[in-house]
């Protein structure tokens, strides 16, 4: 392909990403930036934040269990391991990738390309693997009645019917409208990158102390040049901060008052962050940013990301699995559901002490409680635990009947 796009575009020598025309750039989802800078979904990963907010998300959903549950006639809910989907759920997706690998790969590329891709395999018409599509080489085409996804394999051009096609786009998209958050966010993605290459470069080139020379008479070119080198190959350089400076003949040296700090660079790389933050939902404290952090909001601000970020996720995953797995009949009596309990492990305690709560203050039945959890019902679970004295809400209070004769 590569060949045969330097022939159409009539280029002969070597190029990348980072420097290719605005045409290239389109092919390969680069979208360039008032910064001068191109990011496409591989370029963004060098941006420090973008890549941990990808990580924060897609190593979070790739944690995640997914049962399979059954509804049953009373209300109530049990997880049912029976049906080829939760063996499926619960194993390996296919032969050289585990679930974990999978989700987080797929949910990598719903966060870079605004949507991640799987293919059914069946045998017959029961689902036994999902085998992860590229996303650069899959066409979402939706001219008929119903979406068909087409991508080529060995050049051969193949088109899947969409109950094959484990579809995991960007929640809040729709239609033809894919919502990429990579392309979004690129302004900011792209200062964070500048921001990263200048930091490095100001400390792989800084000089110690850095300043200049400065001398009463003018200086023939040739010294100013073997001045300036022996300067350089003196101070240049991490190994080298810190040496003594000699100077000769007069010569005075003057620091340059200089900073990152005085030029506001902290200032707006912290900003960058937010902005970036901000765009993915993911809060500071898992990117990196403990400026505002304390022992009691990190726990909040945890219960946030799984409720605003990651649970908006879990729904695409829900249906989008429901759909591929599940038959219109199998989904009236079969759900799919993402279990968050080792994600919410510091609320645990606070959840559990609420039901107990609730069940001893003869508000909830054990098996209601149950319920929430997805567990199944237990034997004398549906009556209310009373304390001790409690009366039943349908016994009235011996205080209360009446007296004889009154």
């Amino acid at each position: 392909m590569f060949e045969r796009l330097k022939h159409f575009f009539g280029i002969e020598k070597r190029w990348d990403l980072a420097s290719s025309s605005p045409e290239i750039l389109a092919l390969f989802g680069a979208t360039p930036t008032a910064a001068g800078v191109h990011v496409s979904a591989e370029s963004a990963l060098r941006s420090p934040t973008t890549l941990a907010a990808v990580r924060a998300i897609s190593e979070s959903v790739g944690s995640l269990p997914f049962h399979l549950f059954r509804r049953r006639p009373n209300g109530s809910r049990e997880r049912d391991n029976d049906p080829p989907a939760a063996a499926l759920l619960a194993g390996d997706w296919c032969p050289w990738s585990g679930a974990v690998e999978s989700k987080t790969g797929l949910q990598m590329d719903a966060l870079l390309h605004g949507a991640g891709l799987a293919q059914v395999i069946r045998t017959g018409t029961t689902p036994r693997e999902l085998h992860r599509l590229d996303p650069r080489d899959v066409t979402r085409d939706t001219s008929g009645p119903e979406p068909r996804f087409k991508f080529s394999v060995n050049e051969i051009e193949r088109t899947l019917d969409w109950r094959d096609t484990l579809y995991l786009p960007t929640p809040g998209s729709i239609g033809g409208r894919v919502v990429c958050l990579v392309h979004l966010a690129r302004e900011a993605i792209a200062l964070d990158l500048l921001m990263a290459e200048h930091q490095a470069r100001l400390f792989s080139n800084g000089a110690r102390p850095a300043g200049v020379l400065k001398y009463g008479k003018a200086l023939p070119p040739d010294v100013a040049k073997r001045l300036r080198e022996s300067f350089a190959a003196a101070q240049a350089g991490g190994g080298n901060s810190g040496k003594t400076l000699v100077l000769e003949d007069g010569m005075d040296f003057a620091p340059l008052q200089f900073s990152s700090t005085d030029s506001q660079f902290l200032e707006l790389r912290r900003l960058v962050t937010q902005e970036i933050a901000r765009a993915f939902k993911v809060p500071g404290t898992l990117i990196g940013d403990l400026d505002r952090a304390t022992w009691r909001n990190v726990e909040e601000l945890m219960r946030q990301f799984v409720q605003t970020c990651l649970m908006p996720w879990a729904e695409v995953w829900q249906s989008a699995l429901e759909r591929v797995l599940l038959t219109p009949e199998e989904r009236r009596e079969y759900f799919i559901e993402a279990v968050f309990d080792d994600l919410l492990r510091g609320d645990l305690a606070g959840r559990f002490t609420a039901y107990r709560q609730a069940t001893g203050g003869s508000w909830l039945t054990p098996n209601e409680v149950r319920a929430l959890d997805n567990r199944p019902p237990i034997d004398g679970g549906d009556e209310l635990i009373r304390q001790a004295g409690q009366a039943e809400a349908s016994t009235p209070a011996a205080s209360q009947e009446p007296a004889n004769g009154a």
